[in-house]
C-alpha cells in the first residue's frame, strides 16, 4: 500500500515543539485537511531554510506524507506576507491558536473556519476590529464543535427582551431569576440579527462565549490566558475571552 500524500496545501502553524536534536512537531490549520499534526524534520538546524517559515501568522502551502495520526512534512514554503501584529492583536492570535490546538480533533476539515482564522489576521491589522474579528472567530469555532449558539429558549420558546438568562453549552439559554446575574434578552436578540457592535454587545458576545467555551476547554488553563495576566497591562488583555 502507497502511503498517503497530500501537496502544496494551503495552511498556518499553530504550535510548534522541539523534536529530537534538529527537528520539530508542528500543528497546522490546513484548509482541506483541519487540524494536521507532523514533524518537520531537521528544521531547527541553522542552515535550513525552513525555520523562519513556521512561525505563527506566516501564510504558508506545505505537503506530508503518511498513514499515521503525525505526518511527515515536507515543501515548506511561504505563500503569502507575514501580518505585521503586535501588541493585543497578536496576543489574539495566541489565543486563537491555543483554542484551534486544545479543540480540534485532528484531520476533521472545515473550510470555513480557515477561512474565518485567515480573515481573523486580516481583520486584526485594525485596532478597531480586534473583538468583533475575535467572537466571530470564536462562533464559527463552536459551529465547527457542533455546539452552534442558538438563539432561543432551552424550551424551545422565543427568547424575551426583558429577561435575563444563562448560557448552557447543552440545552441553550435558561431564565435566571430576579436579583440574579444574567445576559439580557434584548442584546441576545440583537446579536442573533448581527446588531451587536456597540459596548453592550462586545461585553455579551464576550460573556456568552466565555460560557459556551468554558465546559469545551474543562479544567486546563489556557497557557495564552496565563500569559496575558502575568504581562498585567490592559492593554494585552482587553478582547481576548475571559483574559480578565
Amino acid at each position: 500500500m502507497m502511503s498517503v500524500r497530500v501537496e502544496c496545501q494551503p495552511a498556518y502553524v499553530l504550535h510548534t515543539r522541539p523534536y529530537k536534536e534538529t527537528s520539530a512537531l508542528v500543528s497546522l490549520l490546513t484548509l482541506d485537511y483541519g487540524r494536521i499534526d507532523g514533524v518537520a524534520r531537521g528544521v531547527r538546524q541553522k542552515k535550513s531554510r525552513n525555520r523562519a517559515l513556521l512561525q505563527p501568522l506566516q501564510p504558508l502551502h506545505i505537503s506530508w506524507r503518511g498513514d499515521s495520526s503525525l505526518k511527515s512534512l515536507f515543501d515548506i514554503e511561504a505563500c503569502g506576507a507575514l501580518p505585521l501584529l503586535n501588541g493585543r492583536a497578536l496576543s489574539c492570535v495566541l489565543y486563537a491558536n491555543e483554542l484551534l490546538t486544545r479543540l480540534l480533533l485532528v484531520e476533521e476539515p472545515d473550510p470555513e473556519l480557515f477561512r474565518e482564522y485567515a480573515l481573523l489576521l486580516v481583520q486584526l491589522q485594525q485596532k478597531e476590529q480586534l473583538e468583533p474579528a475575535l467572537r466571530s472567530f470564536e462562533w464559527q469555532l463552536l459551529q465547527t464543535l457542533g455546539y452552534p449558539i442558538l438563539y432561543r429558549e432551552y424550551s424551545g420558546g422565543p427568547l424575551q427582551q426583558d429577561r435575563l438568562y444563562r448560557y448552557h453549552w447543552q440545552s441553550g439559554f435558561h431564565p435566571v431569576a430576579v436579583g440574579q446575574q444574567g445576559l439580557l434578552g434584548k442584546s441576545l436578540l440583537a446579536m442573533q440579527q448581527g446588531d451587536w457592535l456597540d459596548e453592550l454587545g462586545l461585553k455579551t458576545a464576550k460573556q456568552l462565549n466565555r460560557m459556551a467555551l468554558q465546559p469545551l476547554l474543562g479544567d486546563k488553563p489556557l497557557l495564552s490566558r496565563q500569559l496575558f495576566r502575568s504581562q498585567a497591562p490592559s492593554e494585552m488583555t482587553a478582547g481576548v475571552t475571559g483574559a480578565s
